[in-house]
């Protein structure tokens, strides 16, 4: 019992960077679609993977609606990115 302790206490150490990254990204998806007025309810962060330590951003779930929402705001902005590049 002492062991695995150990490991999971290691493995936290390990992936302190990796957590802070994920967390960080999620904060900025997070507030980018409340600018928006959209909200992905299940989102959240991942476990770190045991073999890798990377840590995932999990999207979770979402309602036909807020998709379509999201996949129409990512349209624009790649739009809008596309004409400010010419």
């Amino acid at each position: 019992m002492v062991e695995k302790h150990r490991e999971s206490s290691r493995l936290t150490v390990i992936t302190k960077q990796a957590r802070e990254e994920a967390a960080s990204a999620l904060e900025r998806l997070t507030a980018a679609l409340t600018a928006a007025g959209l909200v992905l309810p299940s989102a959240g962060l991942d476990s770190s993977s045991p073999f890798t330590g990377m840590v995932l951003v999990d999207f979770g779930r979402a309602r036909p609606d807020v998709v379509v929402e999201l996949a129409d705001l990512l349209t624009d902005g790649l739009n809008a990115r596309a004409q400010h590049q010419l």
